[in-house]
């Protein structure tokens, strides 16, 4: 399964509810306009994603959806740009 991980352009933490054992921190960086996190694969879902050339997001929320935008850092920093300040790239 996907999981959050911490990089380079991070500058806030988003703290995981109290006894929520099945959530974690998210760390993630925050513009005022924008929120984006950082997320490693395992081995099987890179197979299958370069297999079927999907990628599936889920929103937790139920009844709202905000807009959204997945892709590679270089991608995401294009398009965050467009809203404020971005981050320094990861090498």
């Amino acid at each position: 399964m996907g999981r959050g991980v911490d990089f380079g352009g991070s500058n806030t933490v988003y703290k995981a509810p109290e006894g929520r054992e099945d959530v974690a921190d998210l760390h993630a960086f925050a513009n005022g306009k924008c929120i984006v996190s950082c997320w490693e694969l395992d081995d099987a879902e890179i197979e299958e994603i370069v297999r079927t050339r999907r990628v599936f997001l889920s929103s937790f929320s139920g009844r709202v959806l905000y807009p959204s935008f997945v892709g590679s850092e270089r991608a995401v920093m294009s398009v965050v740009a467009d809203y404020g300040p971005i981050w320094k790239r990861s090498q």
